[in-house]
């Protein structure tokens, strides 16, 4: 896994000397820390938890972040045809994966740090909100992890099946709505499956982290689907190198 680092520099510097990359970070800031300020001021003097009212709209902007930083790693290297040089380059299926995997994912956790600072700021600035139980905060901040985590994978295996960009970023947006919302939609059908698509639904599992409880179904179906987005990465790059 030598040649992984390489290729995650390699994306790193991708993203960070590309100016789209920053008018990206800075749209998602906004728009996650602009929904928690509209949550505040819309909830003031009610006791809600302040790190509910961060890490449910942070997931649901972490979608379209994912989508639209995922949507270039195989789609721009299809279109360009730079995929054949790497394909020929001296590195294994797997070390192209991970790096350009964990290249992403990078990228996103460093997206979601300052959103996540502003909880602090918001907690330093205004005494209505003090008192921040840091044991919730950090359950929350680990369900960011498995969620991007989980979606980075997602949107990876989906831009290695397309060269479109806008085609990949499409289906990453709405195959991760249906994993974070489809549990519900289950349970709502008269089948009888409530409980099953309670244990599916990956919001339902959201307001047990913000308490600062780690729910091992989240966890467990997080790291499933990533294990099988990266395991089917890896598979259909060995197709295309032996076609």
């Amino acid at each position: 896994m030598r040649n992984a680092g390489v290729l995650w520099r390699r994306e790193m510097a991708a993203l960070f000397l590309s100016p789209a990359a920053y008018v990206i970070a800075a749209i998602f800031l906004l728009a996650a820390g602009g929904s928690l300020l509209l949550g505040v001021s819309q909830n003031s003097g009610r006791a809600i938890p302040p790190q509910a009212l961060l890490f449910e709209p942070l997931c649901a902007w972490l979608t379209v972040l994912t989508a639209t930083v995922t949507m270039r790693l195989f789609a721009d290297e299809k279109k360009s045809g730079t995929i054949e040089t790497l394909m020929t380059a001296p590195v294994t299926d797997t070390e192209v994966v991970v790096g350009k995997y964990a290249g992403a994912l990078t990228f996103v956790l460093l997206c979601c740090a300052p959103v996540v600072a502003c909880l602090y700021l918001l907690d330093f600035m205004s005494p209505g909100i003090r008192g921040l139980d840091t044991g919730a905060v950090a359950g929350g901040c680990v369900f960011v992890f498995l969620f991007s985590a989980m979606s980075v994978a997602v949107g990876e295996v989906i831009s290695l099946t397309t060269r479109n960009q806008i085609v990949a970023a499409i289906t990453t947006l709405f195959t991760l709505w249906i994993l974070l919302l489809g549990g519900w939609l289950l349970a709502a059908l008269p089948l009888g499956l409530a409980g099953i698509g309670s244990d599916l639904s990956l919001a339902a599992h959201i307001e047990a982290f913000e308490r600062g409880v780690v729910d091992t179904r989240a966890v467990v179906l997080c790291a499933s689907i990533t294990a099988f987005s990266l395991f089917a990465c890896v598979r259909l790059l060995e197709t295309r190198r032996w076609n």
